[in-house]
């Protein structure tokens, strides 16, 4: 199965357990339907997918004074900034008495309505089935011991996998959390939204609720809330509002009073900053923090363009690519037909999937039809432009307390009266916020979104640039690039030094926003301090920490070295110096006794925007040749644009010396002595080369001796090119890893194909050349097109590593192929020549077929 499908002991669903209630005779044909928000489903979370770490709950709830973590930044600080964060609705109605009403759903920690049997607080509560119900978070992405057995909202194909935002089993975010909650226990008013359940109360709207991170270094400071709103009542809401109530607390804890607040109009921004500078027990400087309202719910019956994008009344619930923005596959060979060759673009079927994604079981509705199918990037329910958004209505700046959810009426004639946002600032204060939008209709089985994020910098300038990140985000629909999945590690403390090693998992990732494969590499970071604060030394030109400085680092021998051309503000990451991939690092630099914290990230190679020009030439001998060149975009202060590379994340939660939770690719060792006696494993009888004309070197290091299988012998079998048979050049592109102990043959590894290089003809008449890249984005090498003669291209590397075998390394080192062997060869001519570094490279040209 997939890598990507949770592979844990299955728990089984509780089986629904209808309860009887009796009614009185005027409602005894009424069947309660169920399921209903409940407070027994209640669960916290905590968002930690970047630099903002925060509490939040199933219920709607973001953050919550007094407790924390509430939006602490930048994390490992424990420095806060906001007490709390809720979402509500309200909508005008007719109760059962045939008073005009306007109940307002929504949860927050305190001015609630209460139940006068309970005493409970009225208002948004989880639905079952959205999470597993044997642990206490929501469901999260990178967890899938949080996750259900099977979504309620999902087919049976999505079980096991992820419920994503674009797809069965899509991460397109660095960290994710899904739930939904309804308000059908709000019983404040003498109102019954479904005709058929006189259980179901409020306004009858179930809510799905997802957040999103990413660990970019752009976005590494913002959060973002995303709200599905449906309208599953017996009756049309002709006016409807939707809005936030923000409860600022810059500076911790018991450090709120001297808040202050305003709207950047030019950027669509609110934001606040703390009075004196200084936080609780006098930590300073305090940030700053901003609340983006980004999507808005649209109006699609007023006949106005309401968002001034030329369309008019577009709609994500009519079956129509509104925009014009979806993109059918590539037919590229012209039958009519897609197949597995062709790309797919937004034409993935319903499930949101194609074949390069890791949850991809077969074609399922709607793929590669060249229609669009609900389900399908930039189409309908995924596509944002294809609302008719109505924006910010209502802004509201005050002293928290003086306006309280528990005011129906207040708030409605508030929001829905209020005019859009300006400047204005309110300073000295405990600082709230209100934003809304509406009043816009909402029809039964209508669907409406908003959302908003979260983004905090270290000062206005800061901030201003995170906001554009934000917009950036919301622009591309909620996407951004995604690094590398997380390698899972192991570590082993030894006397004075520490061993890891991890797996390659990371090294097929696919990055579904750049469409391509784009892993580079690995960086380890060492720190005494769970947060790893101590490693983010790399600052940009505006003083802020950027960049973490790698206790050690391998990429792949590909061309792609030193600093990525595209900067972060002056801030440029190191995308290594082509060392070649290991799997292990062992650290010598350890003092026994003392606790380290190490985390190993996957990074790719980013992304640089451009175009390539194709030149003809005419040599001096009156041939023609080619040549290409690679042309880099530039910003208008001469800056290349693209994306920098993107580190997978790395969570320790916890404070030094005690307990921590630890992701997959995170450790914590304390080195010690070994116990008096003990003498460590060795190899029996060293490599012994047995057969074969290899002058390739093992090295071999065991480090897990908890690992080692007593006694096993081990047989490297390197593979020849299938290019030209093994007596051309004598040359390997992998190698296989053997168990032949008591004469078994069991494959315990296989290195991917071409490790060794790629070697491997052009096809005759090919345009093929050299490729001008200054910024080394790849090599590409030709022959005079007019030819007809093929020519071959090896790129070696100086050694790969593979993962750690039984709890041993293998690491086969590379060398230089030996220029004699090719004097017998079929060829008219040989070039050849050495790179730069370890990359050693040759070029055999004017191959002829020996008939």
């Amino acid at each position: 199965m997939s890598a990507e499908v949770r592979s844990r002991i299955r728990w089984a669903t509780p089986a629904t357990i209808l309860v009887a209630v009796i009614v009185t005779c005027f409602v005894s044909q009424a069947v309660a339907e169920g399921p209903y928000g409940s407070r027994q489903h209640r669960k916290r979370g905590i968002m930690d997918g970047n630099q903002v770490i925060t509490q939040y709950y199933n219920y709607g709830m973001i953050a919550n004074w007094p407790t924390q973590p509430s939006c602490v930044w930048p994390r490992g600080t424990n420095h806060s900034y906001v007490d709390g964060v809720a979402m509500l609705v309200m909508a005008e109605t007719i109760d059962e008495n045939g008073n005009v009403i306007h109940p307002l759903s929504s949860q927050y920690r305190e001015d609630m309505d209460l139940d006068p049997v309970t005493g409970e607080p009225l208002g948004w509560e989880p639905l079952p089935g959205y999470a597993n119900p044997n642990q206490d978070e929501p469901a999260m992405s990178d967890n899938g011991d949080t996750w259900p057995w099977s979504w309620p909202d999902r087919e049976s194909s999505w079980d096991g996998y992820w419920n994503g935002y674009f797809g069965r089993g899509v991460f397109n975010a660095d960290l994710e959390t899904y739930f939904r909650m309804d308000d059908s226990r709000d019983n404040e008013y003498n109102y019954y939204p479904d005709s058929n359940d006189p259980l179901r109360r409020g306004l009858g709207l179930n809510v799905g609720v997802r957040a999103f991170q990413w660990n970019h270094v752009l976005a590494e400071d913002c959060i973002f809330w995303h709200y599905d709103i449906e309208n599953m009542s017996d009756y049309d809401y002709e006016k409807v509002i939707f809005g936030f109530l923000i409860d600022w607390g810059l500076g911790g804890t018991d450090n709120s009073a001297d808040d202050a607040g305003s709207y950047f109009t030019d950027i669509d921004l609110a934001y606040a900053w703390d009075g004196d500078g200084e936080g609780d027990f006098g930590w300073a400087p305090v940030g700053y923090a901003g609340f983006a309202y980004l999507e808005s719910p649209g109006n699609s019956t007023d006949g106005i363009d309401n968002d001034e994008d030329g369309l008019v009344d577009e709609s994500r619930s009519d079956g129509i690519d509104n925009d014009g923005d979806w993109d059918s596959y590539f037919d590229v060979n012209g039958d009519g037909i897609w197949n597995e060759t062709e790309p797919l673009n937004d034409d993935v079927g319903r499930d949101g999937v194609g074949p390069k994604d890791p949850s991809y079981v077969a074609p399922d509705e709607g793929e590669g039809d060249g229609e669009p199918t609900e389900g399908e990037p930039d189409f309908d329910s995924l596509d944002k432009d294809e609302s008719d958004q109505i924006g910010l209505t209502a802004f509201l700046i005050f002293a928290i307390h003086n306006y309280q959810l528990i005011d129906e009426e207040q708030n409605w004639e508030i929001l829905g009266d209020l005019t859009p946002p300006t400047d204005e600032q309110l300073e000295g204060v405990n600082l709230g916020m209100l934003f809304a939008s509406g009043k816009f209709p909402l029809s039964v089985g209508q669907t409406e979104r908003f959302s908003m994020a979260l983004l905090f910098g270290n000062n206005e300038a800061d901030l201003i640039r995170n906001k554009k990140t934000v917009q950036a985000i919301y622009n591309a629909n909620y996407n951004f690039a995604q690094p590398p999945q997380k390698p899972t590690i192991t570590a082993k403390s030894g006397d004075n030094k520490v061993t890891l090693y991890w797996d390659s998992r990371a090294e097929d990732s696919y990055d579904r926003f750049l469409q391509e494969y784009d892993f580079e590499g690995y960086r380890i970071y060492r720190s005494t301090d769970p947060s790893f604060i101590d490693s983010k030394i790399v600052t940009d030109a505006y003083g802020n920490p950027t960049f973490r400085t790698p206790l050690a680092q391998f990429d792949l021998d590909d061309g792609r070295f030193g600093p990525h051309p595209v900067n972060v503000y002056g801030a440029t990451f190191d995308l290594g110096a082509d060392t070649g991939l290991r799997h292990s690092f062992i650290d010598n630099s350890v003092t026994n006794g003392v606790p380290y914290y190490y985390a190993v990230v996957s990074y790719d190679y980013g992304y640089i925007e451009g175009e390539t020009l194709i030149d003809t030439l005419v040599a001096m001998d009156g041939s023609d040749s080619v040549s290409v060149r690679f042309i880099p975009e530039l910003d208008p202060s001469g800056n290349i644009v693209g994306i920098a590379p993107t580190e997978c994340t790395s969570t320790i939660i916890g404070e030094v010396g005690g307990n921590v939770l630890l992701d997959v690719n995170t450790a914590t060792v304390t080195p010690n002595a070994p116990a008096a006696g003990y003498q460590p494993p060795q190899l029996e009888n060293g490599v012994i080369h047995e057969s074969g004309g290899s002058n390739a070197e093992l090295e071999v290091q065991i480090l897990n001796p908890d690992s080692l299988r007593d006694g096993h012998t081990y047989q490297v079998v390197f593979t020849p090119s299938s290019a030209f048979g093994a007596s051309f050049l004598n040359f390997v592109n992998g190698f296989e890893v053997y168990d032949i102990t008591d004469g078994g043959n069991a494959l315990k590894y296989q290195s991917p194909s071409g490790v060794f290089g790629y070697f491997g003809p052009f096809e005759e008449g090919d345009p093929t050349f050299w490729l001008n890249d200054p910024l080394r984005r790849g090599r590409y090498f030709t022959q005079d097109p007019d030819a007809d003669t093929l020519q071959f291209w090896h790129q070696a590397v100086s050694f790969f590593e593979p993962e750690v075998i039984d709890g041993v390394s293998i690491l086969p080192h590379n060398r230089f192929i030996d220029y004699a062997e090719l004097e017998n060869a079929d060829l008219d001519s040989v070039y050849f020549y050495r790179a730069s570094g370890t990359n050693y490279h040759h070029k055999v040209g004017l191959y002829r077929d020996a008939n």
